[in-house]
């Protein structure tokens, strides 16, 4: 996990420092006025936008869970149903991989419950009746 993370700020970093750099860089006059400016500038914008491009490719690649789920996700889709690849995928490496991860392609894809609940140990005060305690600021009248 660790190195997946790693790799997905290694590729942020990569992707947009080139764009952010030339940001800086335009606060200069002289370089304004450089002719080559609009196809850098371009090409480094869309360096920086296919940065979201790479981050599933990251996931396949280094998380067999996500490998796991993107491939039973596509074998639902009506049209890609046939296809042999995905086809021989499930029939064959990922009952290795499925036994490591705990999902299946017989299995439905379900979330992992990731949240804990805390339940307070603390007793609610009991109201005993509607009528206002005599001590009491609350008034019991109903509202006009």
């Amino acid at each position: 996990m660790v190195k997946m993370m790693l790799t997905v700020v290694v590729v942020f970093t990569s992707c947009w420092l080139p764009f952010n750099i030339l940001q800086l860089l335009l606060n200069d006059e002289e370089f304004v006025h450089w002719d080559a400016l609009p196809y850098l500038w371009f090409a480094f914008h869309w360096l920086a936008m296919s940065h979201c491009c790479y981050n599933p490719i990251i996931y396949c690649y280094m998380n067999a869970r996500f490998r796991s789920g993107f491939v039973q996700l596509m074998h639902r889709m009506p049209g890609l149903r046939r296809c042999c690849c995905l086809n021989r995928f499930l029939r064959s490496g990922a009952d290795r991989m499925n036994a490591t991860s705990g999902t299946g392609p017989a299995l439905p894809l379900n979330r992992m419950n990731t949240s804990t609940t805390y339940i307070s140990a603390r007793r609610k005060p009991r109201v005993r009746s509607l009528r206002a305690n005599p001590l009491s600021c609350v008034e019991t009248s109903p509202l006009r």
